[in-house]
């Protein structure tokens, strides 16, 4: 047996174990993750199918519009491999525990490689199909087509989904050694700026375009005549499902001739590149100097600045910044959830959301109020939760240090508390403003936003304390307990509760079965409600958490 295959073995048999424990855990955990799961997917088959059903009623621009919504989707899920590639690919490539194990026994360095392209392809992979299965369900489901069709999707998503992780992982290796991190902050910081001038600079012409008296594809849907593009690999996967679904299989065979062969050129890729990158690359990391003068203390003025603080919450404070800066793949995915998020809101008016008419306006802003606290609601799982159990053996300096159970209880809630009040407010508050909203819609959205970002971040951090692990080193692993549910749970509850009067009192207006006085009225005991609500969900597990602290034994 090959180095590889053996690396692969047992990254199978690590799968085979896991299930296996998973037998073990909770049952309110399986039933919690069950049924999230399985709502989820039924609510995209139904997103899906009434999509499909809408474009039916299109006159003849239906089935045209349905069959290029397969070269869209593919697009943008392939977006969505590739960043999730690179993320996957410097976390289990160079953050991995194996890997110093592997450089020291007598393995080539390609099948270090190899394995872990593999690895970082199955990481990636499982969004893929969360979008994937509903998607092809529904279509099936409308277009009442063959099994062949069915067989099609899984035969064109293999290659594909290789061909866009691959993309990632080729982009890790040289990313890793030659960037230089200041300067690219430096280059990135002068960048942006200019990109997004540019970009509004050419928004009203592609406005314009749009708007003439031409009648186009892309005026209905946009993007769709990029993601058409036969030049790009989700075309090849769209066109070739299809060639199979009218029996055309000597295209369909071309195209996926071509899919597969693409994707055997990235792996090749992928194992030269690494191959000659790998070990000069996980030295550089395992370094972290990169290669030029750094300051003696990380963050040494935002330490200057915070003055004002205890010195014990000062020094909680700047530690976990410094821990959280420190682990890319911790600030990469934060980055990635609200870069997406600001990237949506800022192209709100391209897609022309603001000129809908009725209540789509308000409904819309609801909507990416949810999509919000849903993100939030994600990264206190996994960033908030378990930042007590990651102190790990270190416990002990934190129980012998100068300050009190109930001061780092507070002082681990604050500052995510403050973080995600700050980044969400604005991106709710861009929301609103390309969308056009009234101030009163804006000034909710925002309130509702900031009370959730608090809510959450306390649940997540008491929950966190009373059922603290300090024996797992894995955020993964002390996520998935029986703690680790009910925080998710409770989150989404709460979040839930606090959007819900909002935004069925801003609707009934909107829909004129409410009035001004009579919205007002709602309104302020929709705002008594969430200020309880909050203040309960708040003082409650941070309470609790302090005295399980108390109860510990250092």
């Amino acid at each position: 047996m090959s180095a590889a295959s053996a690396m692969i073995l047992k990254q199978v048999c690590s799968a085979r174990n896991r299930w296996r424990s998973a037998r073990e855990q909770s049952l309110l955990k399986i039933a919690v993750v069950l049924g999230f799961g399985v709502c989820l997917e039924a609510t995209l088959w139904a997103a899906f199918l009434s999509s499909f059903r809408f474009l039916d009623r299109m006159a003849g621009m239906g089935v045209l519009l349905s069959q290029r919504l397969f070269s869209l989707f593919f697009m943008g899920v392939g977006a969505m491999l590739v960043l999730s590639g690179i993320v996957s690919a410097f976390a289990v490539t160079f953050r991995s525990d194996d890997v110093p194990f592997l450089l020291t026994s007598p393995v080539r360095l390609r099948a270090i490689v190899a394995g872990k392209f593999v690895e970082a392809v199955g990481v990636s992979s499982w969004a893929f199909g969360v979008f994937l299965v509903p998607f092809i369900g529904a279509y099936a489901m409308y277009a009442k087509v063959s099994l062949w069709f069915l067989l099609a999707a899984v035969v064109f998503s293999v290659p594909f989904l290789f061909l866009c992780s691959g993309l990632g992982c080729l982009a890790i290796y040289p990313l890793v050694r030659w960037a230089p991190r200041r300067r690219l902050a430096a280059a990135v910081a002068v960048s942006a700026p200019v990109i997004a001038f540019a970009a509004v600079a050419l928004i009203p012409h592609v406005k314009e375009a749009m708007e003439s008296d031409s009648f186009s594809l892309q005026q209905l849907v946009p993007g769709i005549r990029l993601a058409s593009s036969p030049l790009l690999p989700s075309w090849w996967t769209s066109e070739g499902m299809l060639c199979f679904t009218r029996g055309d299989w000597g295209r369909g065979s071309l195209l996926w001739g071509m899919l597969a062969s693409t994707a055997a050129m990235v792996y090749l890729a992928v194992d030269a590149v690494g191959g000659r990158l790998f070990y000069s690359s996980w030295l550089r990391v395992a370094d972290s100097s990169g290669g030029g003068r750094r300051p003696a203390v990380m963050l040494g003025k935002v330490a200057r600045l915070l003055r004002w603080l205890r010195a014990d919450t000062r020094g909680l404070v700047m530690k976990d910044m410094r821990v959280f800066l420190r682990d890319p793949v911790q600030w990469s995915q934060a980055a990635v959830f609200f870069g997406l998020l600001a990237l949506y809101f800022g192209n709100i008016r391209t897609l022309n959301y603001d000129e809908l008419p009725g209540h789509w306006p308000n409904t819309i802003a609801f909507l990416n109020v949810f999509s919000i606290c849903s993100v939030m609601t994600s990264l206190g799982s996994r960033f908030v939760y378990p930042q007590l159990s990651l102190e790990g053996q270190g416990y002990w300096v934190l129980g012998l240090s100068p300050t009190s159970a109930r001061r780092i209880v507070l002082t681990k809630f604050a500052l995510p508390a403050v973080w995600l009040t700050l980044a969400d407010v604005g991106l709710i508050w861009l929301s609103s403003t390309m969308l056009g909203n009234p101030p009163l819609t804006r000034i909710v959205a925002a309130v509702v936003v900031a009370c959730v970002a608090i809510g959450i971040s306390a649940v997540s951090t008491g929950l966190g304390a009373i059922f603290m692990d300090l024996k797992q080193n894995s955020p993964a692993a002390i996520v998935s307990g029986f703690g680790g549910t009910l925080n998710l749970v409770v989150s989404l509850a709460f979040m839930m509760a606090a959007i819900g009067p909002f935004a069925v009192g801003f609707h009934l207006n909107a829909i004129e079965k409410l009035d001004g006085a009579s919205l007002a009225r709602w309104l302020v005991v929709c705002f008594a409600w969430l200020g309880v609500l909050t203040a309960f969900v708040s003082a409650v597990p941070l309470a609790m958490g302090v005295k399980a602290m108390l109860r510990r034994d250092f």
